[in-house]
């Protein structure tokens, strides 16, 4: 047998070339099945995106951003009428002692026209926090029931400086159980003299007081209620805060009585005057006849009797 190097037979080279013919074909099949697809799927995207293009803004065009959508609307307050002898306005006015002090400058004003029927109940040394002494939230149903206003007037808050009770539990002031309490009574209260016929509520805020440690406190509770106004159509949060200040916002201690709380005969006339603008605006828009100087507060509404806290 002879030896030397392995040459294949002649009759298998035949076979060889063929599979790798045959393979060399499916690679390019497939290599130009790839190049088809890219192709078809790049014209799709640019035809997409032009079309969208023309039909918002015309060829070559930047497309615009997509729109925010509006908010919903706000429930609307309930009407009002224009006040009227024939159709006169019954007005709650009340709350804490400086709420009585409300009444006692706001009452004869109202009365002066002739189409206001105010009714005035206030409860010294109440509030929101102390509902164990006064329950403002029982309370406000009943008078929404006995007195049936179509407005409120309220002002409470200078004596809630406090802790607040639920049911023989106390949260403390200040922290962040004491602010959402203290809020949900308010926005409770709002809601039942709204449930109980009151077409507009006026909750008038606290003044700046004379011992400077208030003030921080009477700044938060007048958030609370302005925040909880907003929140509800119909009330109105009225801010006194700048009728008892001097120019600089300091202190004024001419419209205060000694206590640095309660207000004078001129303070009085002052709040009340405030009060009853927002009152005309909304049910005497176009004014009143036979306007006459407004009388003076009761002797007993001086700051020497003024109700204490």
């Amino acid at each position: 047998m002879e030896t030397g190097p392995y040459t294949p037979s002649s009759s298998r080279d035949p076979r060889r070339r063929r599979r790798r013919q045959a393979r060399g074909r499916l690679l390019l099949l497939a290599a130009l099945v790839v190049v088809v697809i890219a192709v078809v799927a790049a014209a799709l995207v640019t035809r997409a995106g032009g079309g969208r293009d023309r039909d918002v803004a015309g060829s070559g065009a930047t497309k615009p951003a997509k729109a925010t959508p509006s908010p919903t609307p706000a429930k609307p307050p309930p009407k009002v009428w224009v006040a009227t002898k024939a159709d006169p306005v019954r007005v709650w006015v009340g709350g804490d002692s400086m709420g009585g002090e409300l009444g006692w400058g706001l009452g004869p004003m109202l009365e002066e026209f002739k189409v206001f029927k105010p009714v005035l109940y206030y409860k010294e040394s109440s509030g929101i926090c102390r509902w164990d002494f006064f329950d403002w939230g029982r309370k406000m149903t009943s008078i929404m029931r006995a007195a049936r206003p179509s407005a409120v007037a309220i002002m409470m808050g200078t004596n809630d400086t406090q802790s607040i009770w639920d049911d023989g539990v106390w949260t403390a002031y200040g922290n962040p159980a004491w602010k959402t309490k203290y809020e949900a009574r308010v926005g409770d209260m709002m809601q039942t003299m709204l449930d109980g016929g009151a077409r507009r509520v006026y909750w008038v805020g606290m003044p700046i007081m004379g011992e400077s440690w208030r003030n921080s406190r009477m700044k938060l509770i007048d958030t609370m209620i302005a925040r909880q106004a907003a929140a509800h159509p119909g009330v109105q949060y009225i801010d006194v805060w700048p009728l008892f200040t001097n120019a600089d916002g300091t202190y004024a201690a001419k419209w205060r009585g000694g206590d640095g709380v309660h207000l004078t005969v001129a303070g009085q006339q002052r709040l009340a005057k405030a009060v009853f603008a927002a009152i005309m605006k909304d049910w005497a828009p176009y004014g009143l006849p036979s306007a006459k100087p407004t009388p003076a507060a009761s002797p007993s509404a001086s700051a020497s009797a003024s109700p204490s806290l």
